[in-house]
């Protein structure tokens, strides 16, 4: 198995869209949706397709890939830029629990008098 579910893959080359007959460049960025063993492995997978006419400047589309026509990757160009403009902000959640000052409810003072 080359690709695990929900993995981000390149393709490394230009694939023959069968439906529309577009051909999707080699580069595009996609994510593994699905794996198939059999008859042989394959996997189904959302493309991010670049298209100056389609709304947001890209299509998506699901195709089937086998094995050598792409390669699982672990950014694309786009994250590595904005983690080295970005490379300074580290950003934590706060850490609530429940007896927390500000989280604790005060009784309203006309429900004490009660």
């Amino acid at each position: 198995m080359k690709a695990k579910i929900y993995e981000r893959i390149e393709t490394l080359v230009d694939i023959q869209e069968k439906f529309s007959k577009r051909l999707i460049p080699k580069g595009t960025i996609g994510t593994v949706t699905e794996y198939y063993e059999r008859p042989k492995e394959a996997y189904g997978v959302d493309l991010k397709i670049k298209d100056e006419a389609a709304f947001g400047g890209f299509d998506y589309d699901n195709v089937l890939l086998y094995p050598e026509q792409f390669q699982v990757i672990n950014q694309t160009a786009e994250e590595e830029h904005l983690k080295t403009v970005y490379q300074d902000i580290e950003y934590q959640a706060p850490q609530v629990t429940p007896d927390d000052p500000q989280f604790i409810v005060q009784p309203n003072k006309s429900q004490v008098n009660l």
